[in-house]
């Protein structure tokens, strides 16, 4: 059964993300108000419960929701709407704009792609929208057929010639999309041969050229208007992009956006134009709620059959009570994802731009104390960059230990002295005493960044060191990142299918533009970097990886703080869920093979 049709745009345009620094995120949720008071009271009743074992638990990965759907077509029900919760608003609905989580979530169901790749985050033709694709013996060329017959949404042929334009668009600086562009530059032309044939021409072989070659497709005959072009031609200002990126939004897709109401709902249904395998709900509404406590009442209820990611104390504490029960399943794996804290070593302050610093708040931090009492012991301590399921991890990492005496002695060395008369450190930089005071920047949203601050300001206090916190809104919080306007910060995201996603967050050269917001630089990593790139033979492109992985933990730009797991609720109706490094939605087939017995319809 070939459901390819939505998971090409939601994994594609994750991975692009990943080659931009992917999916930054907060650590999760709505923020609330915290003090270290609040915070000491509920980390110790927290640690005074018994530990949660998500494996004992009997509503975890129940066999029953990974059943895949069986060949008698009329045991599955395809009148049904399952409605899933969205994090935030979408910027807009354009595959090309997109630059956080939530816009690939909605535009998933709209718009196809090339390729895609499966659970195990193996590259796949898409073969819904790909009739044969073939690749030059020199690795730089790829020669795509089209399956015949394909249309966007508003009847208008899908050609070769959207291919080609949505490339150029990608690649026309007047035209604001840093997050798909990173791949796409690699290549030096994409060639209509005729309507259903398009050759990609790449600048170099490369590993990474399969990705290259896969960026997301919009209709020419809508965005290509020379008049608008000319007077707009970022294609994001005035009514004409606005209508074609926010309010008729024309897709290549199974679904067709049928409403969109600020702040509250989006609502697809399926579109009966579809040439490919067609899913087997009739309509999807994505209710926007970033609030999570409020997510899990509307799950409780029956309002919702699906929450991407719940809390670590949801998910211990808050649904294993009869009102979870009576709807909900709760699906638990391992993620390719992991929180951090990020360093600013652009000079900019006096503090991170030495390594025996970094190391220092990294030694001054109780890891192990935040995943027992703000994860519940769900998350797994981090390593580095890439998780230990991946193939570019490092296994001879060794984790740096919570050591306050340690931590005391590295700032010691660095020039750092403790001034007797109020206990905090102080070093003298360009003539002046500069106290050693920064501040952390929070997302808002983060529901256990404040109450990680309360834990890691307290054990600073004890090396000398004062920490400042300040919460945001996130767009505020990115621009902020984007400017290099903070001296820290935490956050977290996935490392991708390709471990050449790091180029854009590690390479010295994505300081200006890229995601390289801490101003990390190493010409070792820079070099592994450009030699991974080129590297086809896969042991060997590991060790180039696991090297890269090796020095940017001994270096501690960031302090790794856990992997994040897949915590997901779904109702207990729902088939057909996989589990993958990226959770249950971004990947072939995902969330487009799920079904729902006919005899236990979710609602019509």
């Amino acid at each position: 059964m070939n459901k390819s049709a939505l998971s090409p745009i939601a994994f594609a345009c994750m991975l692009l993300l990943a080659a931009c620094q992917q999916n930054i995120e907060d650590i999760g949720g709505r923020a609330k108000p915290s003090t270290q008071a609040a915070t000491t009271s509920t980390t110790t009743a927290a640690a005074t419960q018994a530990v949660y074992d998500p494996l004992k638990d009997p509503l975890v990965n129940p066999k029953e929701m990974f059943e895949p759907a069986p060949a008698d077509a009329a045991a599955i029900s395809n009148d049904e709407t399952l409605v899933m919760q969205l994090e935030g608003s979408p910027t807009n609905l354009n595959p090309l704009f997109q630059s956080a989580g939530v816009d690939m979530y909605a535009i998933d169901p709209i718009f196809m792609l090339l390729f895609t790749a499966d659970a195990k985050l193996n590259w796949v033709v898409n073969k819904d929208f790909v009739e044969s694709c073939t690749e030059s013996p020199d690795h730089l060329v790829y020669t795509v057929k089209l399956r015949p017959g394909l249309t966007w949404h508003d009847g208008q042929p899908l050609t070769a010639r959207d291919v080609r334009f949505s490339w150029e668009a990608i690649m026309d600086d007047r035209v604001p999309c840093p997050a798909v562009k990173t791949g796409p530059d690699m290549l030096n032309d994409v060639e209509v041969v005729d309507d259903l044939t398009v050759k990609f021409i790449c600048k170099e072989a490369l590993a990474t050229n399969v990705w290259n070659i896969n960026f997301p497709i919009v209709p020419k005959h809508i965005f290509d208007n020379p008049a608008e072009r000319k007077a707009h031609p970022n294609m994001v200002d005035g009514p004409y992009y606005n209508k074609y990126n926010r309010e008729t939004i024309v897709g290549s897709g199974p679904y067709k956006l049928v409403e969109w109401i600020a702040n509250d709902r989006l609502v697809y249904e399926r579109w009966d134009g579809y040439k490919g395998t067609k899913p087997h709900f009739k309509r999807i509404i994505m209710k926007i709620q970033p609030d999570p406590q409020t997510s899990l009442l509307l799950f409780k209820k029956g309002d919702l059959d699906y929450i991407d990611r719940l809390t670590s104390q949801q998910f211990a504490k808050e649904t294993n009570d009869a009102a979870f029960a009576a709807h909900g399943r709760k699906a638990y794996g391992p993620e390719w994802s992991y929180a951090y804290i990020g360093w600013n070593m652009d000079g900019s302050n006096p503090f991170f731009n030495d390594v025996r610093v970094r190391r220092a708040m990294t030694q001054a931090l109780d890891v192990d104390r935040v995943i027992r009492e703000l994860g519940y012991n769900l998350p797994q301590p981090c390593l580095g960059i890439f998780h230990p399921g991946s193939w570019m991890f490092d296994p001879t990492i060794k984790r740096i230990p919570f050591d306050l005496k340690a931590s005391a002695q590295l700032l010691e060395e660095a020039g750092w002295k403790v001034n007797p008369a109020d206990g905090w450190r102080y070093k003298t930089v360009n003539n002046h005493q500069v106290k050693f005071e920064f501040e952390l920047l929070i997302p808002q949203g983060s529901p256990i960044g404040p109450d990680l601050a309360a834990i890691y300001a307290n054990d600073l206090r004890q090396v000398g060191v004062s920490l400042k916190t300040r919460i945001v809104e996130w767009t505020v919080f990115q621009q902020m990142n984007q400017n290099h306007e903070c001296q820290a910060w935490t956050a977290a995201w996935g490392s991708g299918a390709d471990p050449d996603g790091a180029w854009n967050v590690w390479h010295s050269s994505q300081y200006d533009g890229g995601r390289n917001y801490g101003g990390y630089k190493n010409a070792r990593v820079d070099a592994l970097l450009d030699q991974g790139r080129r590297e086809f033979d896969k042991a060997k492109r590991a060790a180039v990886y696991q090297e890269i992985d090796h020095i940017i933990y001994d270096e501690q730009p960031y302090t790794f703080i856990y992997y994040r797991p897949t915590l997901t609720a779904v109702h207990k109706r729902l088939r057909g869920i996989e589990l993958s490094p990226v959770g249950l939605y971004l990947f072939y087939p995902g969330w487009t093979n799920w079904w729902t017995p006919t005899a236990q319809s979710l609602r019509k």
